[in-house]
């Protein structure tokens, strides 16, 4: 192919080879109307990335000069549909699920070159964030205050989710088609919202040491603590954490071991019992706890 076309893999124009091609024409009766489409399997240069292309123009799409002349033109569109600059999330599913369901909707409008609607769904997808962290507010613009308040972004996210709230306002209630350059913009934003808010936190658990906030990863990290070569030994919780005590503020460890003793004294928890109280507690590990896969390390 002479043309270059834009390969989803590569993320720009690149020489294209046709594997396969299908035209067909048509036209009415009398011949004044006439149509074309061509329907092509394509293959990327330089990725081997497979694509398809498809090409129609009629007798009526053409563009007049000022002299009269007819200038005859095609749409042409590469299939699947794709983000001319910039990626979406890779890792959606670790989106809570209106939220997910938003975002794929407006990536997916996006990528339709349909530029009012990737604008109301940037504004809904602010919307859905502050439904699910619960931020209250009269309108949305106070909501996106609350959303700094709270602590869950910087003054300066929330300036510029604000942005957002903009170009959406504008779209909807203008009918004000925007500029893909700013929807490009806006989408990093909300991109880096999300990734900070619900995704970075799961990419990282599991794979890195992270803070433990939470009683139930507290025990399953006691849990994937204890190997078979403690079973039958008495140790005292700092022995069984060893260096993943640094995971845990002095408060929070306080905390969780008091609600582990009690949850012991109930049978909750078999696998370890207390042998001896204060000053330091000491544990008799009775057994290898049943794992599954927690993801704390």
């Amino acid at each position: 192919m002479k043309e270059k076309l834009f390969c989803n893999s590569c993320k720009g124009l690149r020489n294209q080879t046709e594997i396969h091609k299908i035209e067909k024409r048509g036209g009415d009766e009398e011949g004044d109307f006439q149509w074309y489409k061509s329907y092509s399997l394509i293959q990327c240069n330089g990725c081997d990335n497979i694509s398809f292309f498809k090409v129609s123009g009629d007798t009526e799409m053409y563009e007049q000069d000022e002299y009269g002349h007819q200038d005859y033109y095609f749409d042409k569109s590469v299939y699947p549909p794709y983000l001319k600059r910039g990626e979406a999330i890779k890792q959606p599913f670790y989106l809570p699920e209106k939220i997910r369901t938003i975002y794929s909707e407006t990536i997916a409008s996006f990528k339709s070159n349909s530029s009012i609607l990737t604008a109301g769904g940037l504004r809904a997808i602010i919307e859905a964030i502050c439904n699910h962290l619960k931020i209250k507010g009269r309108n949305l613009a106070e909501r996106i205050d609350g959303l700094s308040e709270n602590g869950n972004l910087t003054l300066a996210e929330s300036k510029r989710l604000h942005s957002i709230r903009f170009l959406g306002n504008d779209a909807l209630h203008e009918i004000e088609k925007p500029k893909d350059e700013h929807l490009y913009l806006l989408l990093e934003i909300v991109n880096h919202l999300l990734s900070n808010l619900f995704v970075n936190d799961k990419k990282l658990k599991g794979r890195v040491e992270t803070m433990i906030d939470s009683y139930d990863d507290f025990i399953r990290l006691i849990q994937n603590r204890i190997d078979d070569e403690m079973v039958g030994k008495k140790m005292t919780l700092s022995n069984i954490l060893d260096k993943s005590k640094r995971l845990i503020t002095k408060k929070n460890l306080n905390v969780f071991e008091n609600s582990f003793i009690k949850d012991i004294s109930s049978k909750k928890i078999t696998f370890v019992k207390v042998v001896k109280k204060k000053p330091e507690n000491i544990y008799e590990i009775m057994e290898k706890p049943l794992l599954f896969q927690f993801g704390i390390v």
